[in-house]
């Protein structure tokens, strides 16, 4: 996993606290983009980092300007992206990951009152609720894969996931609401 933390380099107080950690990076560099200085943090293999690389992202939430990447795609929200990399940080620490997400995902259920007794995928970022919202906003003519979810809910590159997204060949994917197919 490749993930890459754009800071404009203004040298304010509050940039420092991000500026001083994108420097401590594998890779850091500074770049002109579009008449403003950029440092560019990058961590081509988290989960090593990881710590770093949510320290950094923690600073940079309230930074005007600074956004980050995974795997080339760019993440909406730093604040959203720092939720899903804390969450996959907690669970390298687990003894067992899957079974760690499983525990969230119901904990997340329990606590906005999700009605759905259980969710195919085991990510709290993947509700059942939330992705049956999703396919409302798509129409009902289409159906929502869970790589499609993923990839809305921005979780896609989380390698817990992997199994889930990548079928194997020959077999459809899951989708989250198979009434919608038509024959």
């Amino acid at each position: 996993m490749n993930l890459v933390v754009h800071i404009p380099h203004r040298m304010t107080e509050e940039d420092s606290g991000a500026l001083i950690l994108a420097q401590r990076a594998p890779t850091f560099i500074i770049e002109w983009v579009e008449r403003e200085r950029v440092c560019i943090a990058t961590f081509p293999d988290l989960p090593k980092n990881i710590d770093l690389a949510l320290q950094l992202i923690g600073e940079s939430v309230r930074i005007h300007g600074a956004w980050a990447s995974v795997n080339a795609r760019p993440m909406s929200n730093l604040t959203k992206l720092w939720q899903r990399l804390e969450c996959y940080r907690e669970s390298l620490l687990a003894v067992d990951a899957h079974r760690h997400c499983e525990t969230k995902s119901n904990y997340f259920h329990t606590l906005v009152g999700c009605e759905v007794s259980r969710c195919p995928v085991p990510c709290q970022f993947l509700c059942t609720r939330c992705r049956l919202m999703a396919q409302d906003e798509l129409g009902p003519s289409l159906s929502l894969s869970i790589a499609d979810a993923a990839t809305f809910a921005e979780v896609e590159w989380c390698p817990h996931l992997a199994t889930l997204l990548a079928p194997p060949d020959g077999i459809q994917p899951i989708l989250l609401n198979p009434h919608s197919l038509q024959s």
